[in-house]
Order: C-alpha cells, then structure tokens, then sequence
C-alpha cells in the first residue's frame, strides 16, 4: 500500500489541469488514493494540484482525453541530482569547497598556551617551533614525543599537557615549585674548593684560613677550616694542651682558573662575485608540500638566492607565497688577514664562555698563539679567570674532636 505521508526525497510534480467537471476528476483519484496536494481551483475550468511522479501517469488515465495536462515544474532528489549533474562547473565548485574544508582539518590553524608565568609566551611558542608544532603544521605528530621535548628544554617544568580539539592546539604548563634548602648554620662544616684553580684571595668571616695567595688547589682542599685551635685554660692542665672548637666556616674564596681552547681557521676564503645576470623564482607552499620555479629553470652553475617578498596564510588551509631574486656568481678565494681570523676567534671564544664558565666569571686575561700548518692556522687560545671556588663540606667529628673532649673534662 503506497504511503500518502509527504517526504523530501520524493519526485513530485506541479500540474495545471485544464476541462471541465473538476470535481469528478478529483473524486476518482480519491477513490483510488492518490494522494493530492497544494490544489487550488483558479476557475471552473483550471486548477493547479501537486502530485507523486509516479501517480501523474495514473491521474492522466483517469482524465482521458477531458482535460488537458501541463507539468508546471518539478521536485524532490531526482530533479536536485539531475540539476547538479548537468552543471559540471558545479559539480567541480562543491567538490573543490568539499576538499579545502577536509585539507584544512589536516593542520593546525592556532595554539593557545596556558599556565606559564616563568617564561614568556615568545619563548614557549618557539620551543613549541623546535618540536615541530607551529601554525600551519600538520596534526599528525607525535604529542608524547613533543611533551618530553618540552620538559626537557624548559626549565621547572611539573606537567606538560597538549589537546587537540580540531584545529585548535592547547597546550598547558603547570610550572613546578623550587623547594630552596635552608641553610643549618649550627652544623659545623668547612669550606672547600669546588674545582682547581690559584687562590687569589680568602676573605674568611668565619673559621680560620686554611691556604694562602697563590697556591694551587685541587678539588676538595679545604679553604677555610671549620676546626679552630683553642688553648685550654684548665686548672692543672699543660700551657701547651690544645683543643678544637667547631663552627660553621664561613667566607669567600677567589682564585684564577686557566682554560684552554684551539680552533682550526682555514688560510683561505671563498668569495662569491655577482656577474650582474639574475633571474626571479616564485615559491608557493601548500601544507608540506612545496613547489619552486627554480627547481624547474635553474641556467646557472653557481648563485645566491635573495627573498624579496613572502606572503603567508592559515585558512583556508596553510599556503605561502614568495618571490626570491637569484643572483649568477663567480667563485674565487683569498688568503685571510690575521685580524680576520682574530675576529672570528674571539667570537667563538665569547660563545664558549657563555656556555661553559659560571655567570660570575671575571676574564683576567687572554692570550692567542697562531701555527700554521698547510692551508690550515691552528688558534691555540689561553683565558685566564677570576672565579668564585667555595662550597661548604659538613665536618664528621671523630677519634680526634672525641679525645679533645674528653681531656678538656678531665
């Protein structure tokens, strides 16, 4: 039995009916269930009525040849489809919009950081860079991966969480707390060096000292002794009984520590000359996927690429655009002065000092020796620096401090 309920997905048809005895021609398609719809009655002669496809044939059977039948228009899935089939302009337009709607969910179009107070949002989103997370990057990566990244270069880290939800990244840091030790200052100890080095000077506030200006320490010598001879003053004691008070040293310890660093500098250097012929190449980058005029006309041998302008985007999907200059060159070397090879030197050594010695490092002084073997100048450099070397070391009393006690009791 057919159903006379109305669906969206049905094909129906607008008809204009034209005759005679209207009323007897929706009579019988009445008691044939045909479903009717939207009729109105214009005159006695035409009407409009909306029906099933599939029934108009049936209704045209119905109205012999009394009535005349227009098929005003149409709908339902079958009209829709047959619409969009025939415009392939379209069919392409939806189906373009259908893959930048899918090719932007590849990617991630925004981060949002939260719970940071020890460092700034520049330097989480440039670790976050480092990790290989960044606008525009595909979300296909390895979060796990990129929180053990993240602990490890930002410092007092407690918890690192990253959720993805779509497009959006949102990354939290919980920073953890420093717990800073306090200090005993009734436990004795001693102060000892805490690397090698010639004492330069010992300011000692509390305890006696232990070395003088100009000796050599190692690591773990004691600076500033914690252990102070008394003279007892015990009735019926020798003048010359000595015992040991303990306290807790306290001072400040300076000495001069040496380094040593050698560089190899090549005797020679490569220019570059531009011939004054250049052509332009345009780049354009769509997700990862990058294509360059360059890789497909490139006449010269050897040349400099110069980036003129950039221009980039995060939706509909990431893209980037840019026109570089390249620029043909002529390769030829030249023997390098001894001043450019110092200035290079001395750049290194500043980094070196940035990464390896303490904050507090005064430079005494720094010498450069220069060997030259073949085409390459060896650059042996000597820094000689002002640095504090203390570090307090607990005392274990023992037999000695023991027997003291007990001949001061006596």
């Amino acid at each position: 039995m057919k159903s006379n309920q109305s669906s969206f997905m049905e094909h129906w048809l607008l008809i204009r009916i034209e005759g005679f005895k209207q009323q007897e021609l929706l009579s019988q398609c009445m008691k044939k269930n045909i479903p009717l719809r939207q009729i109105k009655i214009k005159n006695n002669i035409e009407l409009t009525m909306r029906v099933r496809q599939e029934d108009f044939d049936l209704v045209k059977k119905l109205g012999k040849n009394k009535y005349r039948f227009t098929v005003l228009s149409e709908g339902g899935y079958i009209p829709l489809l047959s619409g969009l089939l025939a415009n392939k302009a379209r069919i392409l337009g939806i189906a373009i919009f259908l893959f930048i709607v899918y090719f932007q969910t590849l990617f991630v179009s925004e981060i949002r950081i939260e719970g940071y107070e020890g460092f700034t949002e520049r330097e989480v989103r440039q670790c976050l860079r480092d990790g290989g997370m960044f606008e525009g990057s595909r979300k296909s990566m390895d979060l796990e991966k990129l929180k053990l990244y993240l602990y490890d270069k930002l410092d007092n880290v407690a918890f690192v969480g990253i959720n993805m939800k779509g497009c959006l990244a949102e990354v939290r840091i919980v920073e953890g707390t420093i717990n800073l030790e306090k200090v005993d200052k009734s436990a004795p100890c001693h102060i000892v060096a805490d690397r090698e080095g010639y004492v330069e000077r010992v300011t000692p506030i509390e305890g006696i000292r232990a070395v003088d200006t100009g000796d050599y320490v190692n690591k773990g010598d004691i600076l500033i002794a914690g252990n102070i001879p008394i003279q007892s003053t015990t009735y019926g004691q020798p003048e010359n009984s000595l015992t040991e008070r303990y306290v807790h040293a306290e001072g400040k310890v300076t000495a001069r520590i040496p380094y040593w660093f050698v560089y190899n500098q090549s005797a020679y250097e490569r220019v570059k000359k531009p011939t004054g012929k250049f052509f332009y190449t345009f780049q354009v980058q769509l997700g990862e996927k990058t294509l360059s005029t360059e890789e497909i006309y490139q006449p010269y041998e050897v040349s400099v690429k110069e980036e003129l302008k950039t221009v980039k985007g995060l939706r509909p999907f990431p893209f980037s655009f840019s026109v570089a200059k390249v620029n043909e060159v002529e390769l030829f070397s030249r023997e390098r002065s001894r001043e450019e090879m110092e200035k290079q030197v001395n750049k290194l050594i500043r980094q070196e000092i940035k990464e390896k010695l303490p904050k507090n490092t005064q430079i005494l002084n720094k010498s450069l020796y220069f060997t030259n073997k073949k085409n390459i100048i060896e650059v042996a450099v000597m820094i000689e620096s002002l640095q504090e070397i203390g570090m307090e070391q607990e005392i274990v009393i023992g037999e000695n401090a023991e027997r003291g006690a007990e001949t001061g009791n006596q």
